[in-house]
């Protein structure tokens, strides 16, 4: 029933899904467009935790070449998509016999010209468009090619824009509207994201404030330079500890990129007392907690983990972050671990996300409880724990 209907389709999508037991692969889309040489295909393959997408081919016969090796791979569901109609398939294996149903619908995809196009994806930031500002960033050699030594940080800093800047003015704000989106670095460093954030924002067209705080002196001289070299408006650096800054009258983003051991804790707490709307927190070093850990308070399941440095280290890397979003969830935000940046590219890849919510008390107090019993399990807290007061 399949062919036919593929076959004289000027366009089709086929999804396949719920994969058999235990396979890498969770989900596969093919879809196909017929040109003038056949049919233009392109294959998408999504995993748990990344999406590949196969070189566009163009086929010069029918199409279902391309489909029936997913048909073999035991999809229990498939989803097939033409201008015409939909046809859906679920299918039961036991053992060597498969039993199929199928429905026919009526067509549920409306738009078909971006069909088996190639997809580029659009980068924030371009040596093509915005040479000078990388080359006044220090990404950029004179001629506008990105250093070698500096791709990696080009990447984080592209990845993190491409997540964040349209989220932008797409949810409420608790600031007017008329007011600048309000930004603080905390433990800025060179601020090659706040800095990219801004200009981005303020090339948009949208009014932005920076407020970069470090405690080297010579970092915050260069960020200013940097600023006024470009022309952002709106940009203030000042040389001060993250725990002795004084909090501003709000925030809709706080950013912490690396802030060494417990100046992440500072940053966080900085950004719960100026209620940031949105905090981007990449921790770096653990120390705290790791040295914490010891095999009479720890479970005892748990205690092999603590007999090499390398495993107690990373221990001590998941219980901290994982207390730090727990601690923010009972705080009203909703906070998620995430990787930002491929583990081949730096072993520190965990960020945390936060919103700030309207979360009901009865929520906030479970998240806290959760908190508290955490605590007792490992006999070990992060230093964000005496800077915050949770709900009771």
């Amino acid at each position: 029933m399949l062919a036919p209907l593929i076959s004289s389709a000027s366009a089709f999508v086929v999804t396949f899904s719920k994969p058999p037991k235990g396979a890498e692969v969770l989900k596969v889309v093919v879809s196909g467009t017929r040109v003038a040489e056949g049919w233009k295909i392109r294959t998408e393959r999504f995993t748990e935790r990344q999406a590949f997408t196969e070189p566009t081919s163009v086929v010069a016969g029918n199409p279902e070449g391309s489909i029936d090796p997913w048909i073999a791979s035991r999809f229990r569901q498939v989803l097939v998509q033409t201008p015409e109609a939909d046809v859906q398939m679920l299918r039961t294996f036991k053992g060597p016999h498969v039993k199929v149903s199928t429905k026919r619908l009526l067509p549920s995809k409306k738009n078909w010209e971006s069909v088996a196009v190639d997809r580029v994806k659009q980068k924030a930031l371009t040596s093509e468009n915005d040479a000078a500002f990388l080359i006044a960033l220090d990404l950029a050699t004179p001629d506008g090619k990105i250093k070698a030594s500096m791709a990696d940080k080009f990447r984080q800093v592209n990845h993190l824009l491409a997540t964040f800047v349209p989220s932008v003015g797409a949810r409420p704000r608790l600031a007017p509207s008329d007011e600048p989106y309000r930004v603080v670095d905390a433990g800025c460093g060179k601020a090659y994201l706040s800095l990219s954030l801004m200009y981005v924002l303020q090339r948009d067209g949208i009014q932005a404030s920076l407020r970069g705080i470090d405690a080297n002196q010579h970092v915050v001289d260069h960020c200013t330079h940097i600023a006024q070299q470009i022309g952002l408006r709106n940009t203030q650096f000042v040389c001060t500890r993250i725990a002795d800054a004084v909090a501003a009258a709000g925030c809709d983003l706080l950013i912490a990129l690396h802030a060494c051991d417990t100046a992440t804790d500072e940053a966080i707490a900085l950004g719960i007392s100026m209620k940031a709307e949105m905090m981007l927190i990449a921790p770096c070093c653990h120390h705290e907690v790791q040295k914490q850990l010891h095999k009479e308070l720890v479970p005892e399941y748990v205690r092999p983990l603590l007999d090499d440095g390398i495993t107690k280290e990373r221990l001590g890397d998941l219980v901290t972050d994982t207390m730090r979003r727990d601690i923010l969830r009972a705080l009203g935000y909703e906070a998620h671990l995430e990787e930002f940046i491929s583990l081949e590219h730096t072993q520190k890849n965990i960020l945390i996300r936060a919103e700030l919510t309207n979360s009901n008390e009865q929520d906030r107090l479970q998240w806290a409880d959760r908190v508290r019993a955490s605590i007792l399990a490992w006999g070990a807290q992060p230093r964000l724990m005496s800077m915050v007061e949770l709900p009771r």
